[in-house]
């Protein structure tokens, strides 16, 4: 069965020699780590989970998190990875949505977790790790099963995982991905040209990030071994690549601009890296040229958690391309359309960017809907702007969308919107991103309150920080209207173009 699943029995690596996973003060080799995930998806199976099941974990940068990650797969269920940054406001919707089986947890988001108005109590609850440590319950788990049952076998159709991008309560999307797109993207992009067996991969980005998770897979398949690191200050990125002898890693371009900053004050010994992977938003021409003259590669890449991958860019396609989006993989077809007639656009002509391949998302978990609106006649409409050139180079000029891409996650202006709308005295709220040198974009909210209402700004970020992640919090800003078209839509276009005059 082509599955992704399958895949992991037949082909994982299981070298006795080879380091496969190391941080928090162990590590462990192919062989032991294969082990681990076997007795983990033993336990699974044994507690009575069955294929379909959602199992949900919110750890943090740590190795527990690939072995429950892949253990899960193995088992049969479906695996669903919760941003660490989540408050108990947006974790609830996704818990109501999930309806999980089992939940791991590290013991710092306990608290978050019994904050939630959901009923977990026919919910298999495990508290995995501490700091960098694994939980005695957790190491307890592993012990006490061999390994040896086999799960019932999923087919292409069956989901392997569920990857939330949102976290509005009510309104949570996840993307659905299939075992059969998943095993289509890890066997068709196996060592294209690369031979990563025994390279070192830093594994320092979030690990619930579709990136990272790409990652994880690939370093099991492929034979690399992949460093977590938790504490991840520029500082510490570069004493892990010095110490860990890292080959490669995967960051956003701000997580690489604070790092150039940090090489310039220290001293530091990075003759083992050799390529800096990039990412989420769009990375400036001058950063790729600063760590090509330090002697390091950078290359990135172009996709989405729906898409997977559409587009990558490495120094071999030339520095004239590099202000592009990179080169459409070979296994994706990319057309530019017009956003109402939905037309083809000569080459070079900007329109919407729509792909469609072997490996993109099913859908939107139970949200048709949401679905439909992305998702028409087999092709995937990003919400970008971009045009394609006659050498079959991506290049993203602007979104159609209003999602704000702060640093490569993304900001659901409607979630923002309303929470401050739930604010008594509120009247309307309009949020959207502005330019910002290091995150790429910003969020910015625009309210317009009643004259009586005695709110201020800190109250509206106050109460927003209560109720969203850090980065989704965004600067305030009273006016006595918003721009609106004839029908009362909110124009956020002009919106933006006021910004920027100001």
């Amino acid at each position: 069965m082509n599955t992704l699943q399958a895949l992991l029995n037949d082909r994982m690596e299981r070298s006795s020699h080879l380091e496969a996973v190391t941080g928090g003060g162990v590590s462990y080799t192919f062989e032991e780590y294969a082990k681990r995930i076997d007795q983990l998806a033993h336990y699974l199976n044994r507690k009575g989970i069955q294929k379909g099941d959602r199992i949900c974990f919110i750890c943090q940068n740590h190795h527990h998190f690939s072995t429950i990650m892949l253990a899960v797969i193995k088992a049969g269920a479906v695996a669903v990875p919760l941003s660490w940054q989540l408050t108990s406001f947006e974790l609830e919707g996704i818990l109501k949505k999930a309806k999980p089986k089992a939940l791991f947890f590290d013991r710092e988001f306990r608290d978050i977790i019994a904050a939630v108005n959901v009923s977990l109590e026919d919910c298999l609850m495990i508290e995995s790790g501490v700091n960098a440590k694994t939980t005695k319950l957790f190491e307890d788990m592993l012990a006490t099963n061999d390994g040896s049952h086999i799960a019932e076998a999923v087919s292409e159709d069956d989901l392997a995982m569920i990857l939330f991008t949102s976290g509005t309560t009510g309104n949570p999307k996840g993307c659905m991905v299939g075992h059969g797109r998943l095993y289509q993207f890890f066997t068709r992009h196996r060592n294209r040209g690369f031979d990563l067996r025994g390279k070192r991969y830093l594994a320092s980005h979030p690990l619930y990030h579709m990136s990272s998770i790409n990652h994880l897979i690939s370093g099991a398949l492929e034979g690399y071994t992949i460093v977590f690191l938790n504490d991840a200050t520029p500082k510490r990125i570069l004493e892990t690549i010095e110490q860990e002898r890292i080959t490669f890693m995967m960051a956003f371009p701000s997580a690489y601009t604070y790092m150039l900053e940090e090489m310039k004050r220290g001293s530091y010994d990075l003759s083992s890296f050799e390529i800096a992977i990039s990412g989420g938003t769009k990375v400036p021409v001058r950063l790729i040229k600063d760590y090509n003259e330090a002697g390091i590669q950078m290359m990135h890449g172009y996709g989405s958690t729906e898409a997977w991958i559409v587009s990558s860019w490495h120094p071999e396609m030339g520095e004239d391309k590099m202000g592009s989006a990179g080169k459409v993989d070979s296994e994706v077809e990319v057309k530019i359309v017009h956003p109402d007639t939905k037309e083809t656009m000569p080459i070079g002509e900007i329109g919407e960017v729509v792909m469609r391949s072997p490996f993109y998302f099913l859908g939107y978990y139970q949200q048709p809907e949401a679905t439909e609106k992305v998702l028409k006649d087999g092709w995937f409409h990003m919400g970008d702007a971009g045009y394609l050139d006659e050498d079959g180079f991506l290049y993203i000029t602007g979104r159609y969308k209003d999602v704000i891409l702060y640093g490569g996650d993304n900001i659901y202006p409607d979630q923002v919107e309303e929470v401050i709308d739930q604010i008594p005295g509120v009247i309307e709220s309009a949020v959207i991103g502005v330019p910002d040198d290091v995150y790429g974009e910003v969020p910015s909210a625009f309210i317009v309150k009643d004259e009586s209402a005695d709110i201020g700004e800190q109250d509206v970020v106050n109460y927003c920080q209560q109720r969203l992640a850090d980065y989704k919090v965004p600067s305030i800003h009273f006016t006595q209207e918003l721009p609106k078209n004839k029908l009362g839509k909110i124009m956020k276009k002009d919106l933006r173009e006021l910004v920027m005059k100001s």
